[in-house]
Protein backbone atom coordinates (compact mmCIF):
# COMPACT_ATOMS: atom_id res chain seq x y z
CA UNK A 1 0.00 0.00 0.00
CA UNK A 2 1.17 3.81 -1.05
CA UNK A 3 1.25 5.82 2.32
CA UNK A 4 1.01 8.75 0.27
CA UNK A 5 -2.22 8.12 -1.62
CA UNK A 6 -4.49 7.47 1.35
CA UNK A 7 -6.98 10.12 1.17
CA UNK A 8 -9.08 12.05 4.07
CA UNK A 9 -12.80 9.83 5.01
CA UNK A 10 -14.08 10.84 1.23
CA UNK A 11 -15.44 8.69 -1.63
CA UNK A 12 -12.90 10.63 -3.73
CA UNK A 13 -9.53 9.19 -4.79
CA UNK A 14 -7.23 12.60 -4.91
CA UNK A 15 -6.11 13.57 -1.99
CA UNK A 16 -8.07 16.40 0.23
CA UNK A 17 -6.66 19.96 -0.87
CA UNK A 18 -6.46 22.74 1.97
CA UNK A 19 -7.64 25.79 0.80
CA UNK A 20 -5.51 28.15 2.43
CA UNK A 21 -2.41 25.55 3.50
CA UNK A 22 -1.28 25.57 6.68
CA UNK A 23 2.21 25.84 7.56
CA UNK A 24 3.43 22.91 9.57
CA UNK A 25 6.73 22.63 11.49
CA UNK A 26 7.77 19.08 11.60
CA UNK A 27 10.79 18.36 14.75
CA UNK A 28 12.30 15.09 14.32
CA UNK A 29 15.68 14.19 14.16
CA UNK A 30 15.05 10.80 12.40
CA UNK A 31 15.73 11.79 8.36
CA UNK A 32 13.53 9.40 7.02
CA UNK A 33 10.40 9.33 9.02
CA UNK A 34 10.63 13.00 9.18
CA UNK A 35 10.80 13.40 5.00
CA UNK A 36 8.37 10.39 4.84
CA UNK A 37 5.38 12.47 7.00
CA UNK A 38 6.75 15.76 5.22
CA UNK A 39 5.65 14.35 1.66
CA UNK A 40 2.92 12.64 2.88
CA UNK A 41 1.61 15.93 4.54
CA UNK A 42 2.34 17.88 1.71
CA UNK A 43 0.69 15.96 -1.05
CA UNK A 44 -2.21 16.67 1.07
CA UNK A 45 -2.02 20.13 0.03
CA UNK A 46 -0.39 21.28 3.34
CA UNK A 47 3.25 23.83 3.47
CA UNK A 48 6.10 21.92 5.92
CA UNK A 49 9.14 23.02 7.13
CA UNK A 50 11.38 21.13 8.86
CA UNK A 51 14.00 20.98 12.14
CA UNK A 52 16.27 18.12 13.05
CA UNK A 53 15.58 18.54 16.73
CA UNK A 54 14.48 21.31 19.40
CA UNK A 55 17.17 23.79 18.85
CA UNK A 56 16.31 24.24 15.37
CA UNK A 57 12.80 23.78 16.07
CA UNK A 58 12.38 27.26 17.83
CA UNK A 59 14.78 28.78 15.48
CA UNK A 60 11.97 28.20 12.99
CA UNK A 61 9.24 28.68 15.21
CA UNK A 62 11.17 32.12 15.95
CA UNK A 63 12.40 33.51 12.32
CA UNK A 64 8.67 31.94 10.11
CA UNK A 65 5.21 31.86 10.96
CA UNK A 66 3.77 27.88 11.54
CA UNK A 67 -0.22 27.01 12.55
CA UNK A 68 0.91 23.53 13.48
CA UNK A 69 3.88 21.83 15.07
CA UNK A 70 4.44 18.14 14.86
CA UNK A 71 7.16 17.03 17.19
CA UNK A 72 8.89 13.66 18.33
CA UNK A 73 9.97 13.41 21.58
CA UNK A 74 13.05 11.61 21.86
CA UNK A 75 15.72 13.55 20.15
CA UNK A 76 19.36 14.96 20.57
CA UNK A 77 19.99 18.28 22.27
CA UNK A 78 16.96 19.54 22.70
CA UNK A 79 13.51 16.42 23.23
CA UNK A 80 10.33 17.22 22.00
CA UNK A 81 8.36 18.13 25.84
CA UNK A 82 11.06 20.50 26.25
CA UNK A 83 10.94 21.93 23.06
CA UNK A 84 6.99 22.64 23.16
CA UNK A 85 7.70 23.93 26.67
CA UNK A 86 9.82 26.67 25.18
CA UNK A 87 7.21 27.15 22.72
CA UNK A 88 4.54 28.09 25.44
CA UNK A 89 6.77 30.12 27.11
CA UNK A 90 8.03 32.42 24.65
CA UNK A 91 4.63 32.56 23.11
CA UNK A 92 2.51 32.51 25.89
CA UNK A 93 -0.75 33.73 24.25
CA UNK A 94 -0.56 31.79 21.05
CA UNK A 95 -3.17 28.83 20.19
CA UNK A 96 -0.87 26.72 18.77
CA UNK A 97 -1.82 22.66 17.70
CA UNK A 98 0.61 20.50 19.26
CA UNK A 99 1.20 16.87 18.28
CA UNK A 100 3.97 15.03 19.81
CA UNK A 101 5.07 11.89 18.54
CA UNK A 102 6.76 9.22 20.74
CA UNK A 103 7.74 5.18 21.02
CA UNK A 104 7.81 5.46 24.97
CA UNK A 105 4.19 6.67 25.73
CA UNK A 106 3.96 6.21 29.64
CA UNK A 107 1.54 8.29 31.84
CA UNK A 108 4.11 10.94 33.05
CA UNK A 109 5.14 11.85 29.13
CA UNK A 110 1.07 12.08 28.29
CA UNK A 111 0.43 13.96 31.23
CA UNK A 112 3.44 16.27 31.02
CA UNK A 113 2.31 16.86 27.17
CA UNK A 114 -1.61 17.43 27.99
CA UNK A 115 -0.44 20.05 30.37
CA UNK A 116 1.76 21.94 28.01
CA UNK A 117 -1.42 22.03 25.56
CA UNK A 118 -0.27 19.21 23.44
CA UNK A 119 -3.52 18.14 21.07
CA UNK A 120 -2.75 14.66 20.76
CA UNK A 121 0.65 12.48 21.39
CA UNK A 122 1.08 9.83 18.76
CA UNK A 123 2.59 6.54 19.94
CA UNK A 124 5.10 4.91 17.38
CA UNK A 125 4.84 3.27 15.11
CA UNK A 126 2.96 6.18 13.06
CA UNK A 127 -0.35 5.26 11.82
CA UNK A 128 0.15 8.46 9.29
CA UNK A 129 -3.74 8.37 8.52
CA UNK A 130 -4.85 8.57 12.21
CA UNK A 131 -2.44 11.72 12.22
CA UNK A 132 -3.41 13.17 9.56
CA UNK A 133 -6.75 13.33 10.44
CA UNK A 134 -5.85 14.71 13.63
CA UNK A 135 -4.16 17.75 11.32
CA UNK A 136 -7.38 17.80 8.45
CA UNK A 137 -9.65 18.47 11.89
CA UNK A 138 -7.76 21.03 13.63
CA UNK A 139 -6.89 22.73 9.72
CA UNK A 140 -10.80 22.44 8.96
CA UNK A 141 -11.82 24.24 11.67
CA UNK A 142 -8.82 26.63 12.18
CA UNK A 143 -9.21 28.12 15.02
CA UNK A 144 -5.67 29.23 15.41
CA UNK A 145 -4.12 31.94 13.53
CA UNK A 146 -0.71 31.15 12.30
CA UNK A 147 1.99 31.78 15.07
CA UNK A 148 3.45 35.10 14.59
CA UNK A 149 7.59 35.86 14.99
CA UNK A 150 8.25 38.37 17.71
CA UNK A 151 10.09 40.17 14.80
CA UNK A 152 6.76 40.47 12.92
CA UNK A 153 4.83 41.09 16.32
CA UNK A 154 6.58 44.59 16.97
Amino acid sequence: MDIFSLTHASTSSAPMKILSPERILLVDDDDLHRTCLKEFLENRGYVCVEAINGVKGLDVVRQESVSIIITDNKMPEMDGLTFIEQVKHEFPNEILPIFLMTAELSNPVRLRAFKNGVYRVFEKPLDFQELCHAVDWVAKFDLHPPLATKSSAS
